[in-house]
């Protein structure tokens, strides 16, 4: 009798990880619903959430800066304010920095401030530090966030705010109206 042997060495295993290819296509994906709610202000719905617009900003906390000094909360009085609420291992929020960029270049003369926060803290400093300097963002970066990110209530990210002069909430993603529309209103009487 014959026996048959296998080489099991031979075989080689299929490996249950998503491709490269498929990360990349959620990422762009995400970018691309992104990208939409920025320009045309589609409504995500999110039930039992009681609208922020109106409400006054919480205080900015934050364990450190990524990137610099951050402002004071008298730096900030009467200022617009554009809240970016990220984390480095979010795609949406890497894919996204490229339209807070142009953002930020179209309004910083008009002095409006940007900022971002992570609610990461120090022990994934050098983590958010890398995200900062591969995506370019140069406004500064609070670390350390979670109490303010808490208060404003952001159960998905990336999420985006603006602060009025007022210091109240003028805008989030789920105001139903463009960013830009909404900076340049508050520009113009302001």
């Amino acid at each position: 009798m014959a026996s048959e042997s296998r080489d099991v060495d031979a075989e080689v295993p299929h490996s249950s990880r998503p491709s490269l290819a498929m990360w990349l296509a959620f990422v762009l994906m995400a970018a691309a619903i992104l990208a939409v709610w920025l320009s045309r202000g589609v409504r995500p719905r999110l039930p039992d959430r009681p609208p922020l617009i109106g409400q006054i900003a919480p205080e900015i906390r934050v364990q450190g800066w990524i990137n610099g000094p951050g402002p004071t909360p008298e730096e900030l009085a009467g200022k617009i304010v554009v809240l970016d609420v990220w984390a480095y291992w979010c795609g949406p929020c890497r894919a996204a920095a490229p339209e807070l960029i142009a953002l930020y270049n179209k309004y910083k003369e008009r002095g409006v401030v940007f900022l971002g926060l992570t609610e990461e803290d120090s022990s994934a400093l050098e983590q958010s530090r890398r995200f900062v300097a591969e995506t370019k963002l140069t406004w500064p970066q609070g670390y350390g966030a979670g109490e303010t990110i808490e208060e404003l209530e952001v159960h998905w990210i990336p999420q985006l705010f603006v602060i009025g002069p007022d210091g109240r909430i003028a805008w989030d993603l789920s105001s139903g109206e463009p960013i830009e529309q909404v900076l340049d209103r508050l520009t113009r009487s302001g």
